[in-house]
């Protein structure tokens, strides 16, 4: 929810599997979740969308954090090795209806069991969710950064 604390969670890395991600990683900066699938034609449109967000914006003042949903970790590391999607990555093991798809992939405006793809929810550097585009919604996520960040490398 828009203005509420970020859920906590921990999250397996997508290549590294021994290693868990969570949000102390982020600390002070802004972070972008981006939670996709491989099967998720939408998702892919978006890949564009954040490559321009990572020219725009530098690591130190926005983190991409793209969550696969994907079955296996194969298909999307697959994935990976053909397009470049900037930013860390993350496996949800458990799918949509797991711990972490059940924190934040939730379709806005719907009951809270519905989940969709793609969902990109922007966390500020106080820990607070400042805006959340979820499946179905018109919004741009170059719009939305626009909004909250301002529109260079380094500040």
């Amino acid at each position: 929810m828009v203005g509420a604390r970020v859920p906590g969670f921990e999250i397996e890395a997508l290549r590294d599997s021994g290693r868990a991600i969570t949000p102390s990683d982020f600390e002070g900066r802004y972070v972008l979740l981006n939670l996709w699938a491989t099967w998720c034609g939408p998702c892919l449109e978006k890949i564009p969308a954040l490559q321009k967000a990572r020219q725009r914006y530098s690591p130190e003042r926005l983190a991409i954090l793209n969550v696969s949903f994907d079955r296996s970790r194969p298909e999307a590391t697959a994935l990976l090795e053909k397009r470049e999607m900037p930013g860390s990555h993350a496996y949800a093991s458990g799918g949509l209806g797991g711990e972490f798809g059940g924190k934040f992939a939730r379709v806005s405006g719907r009951s809270s069991s519905m989940r969709g793809l793609p969902n990109f929810t922007l966390v500020g550097p106080e820990g607070k969710v400042a805006e959340i585009i979820s499946a179905g919604d018109s919004g741009s996520v170059l719009e939305m950064l626009s909004e909250h960040l301002p529109n260079r490398q380094s500040e």
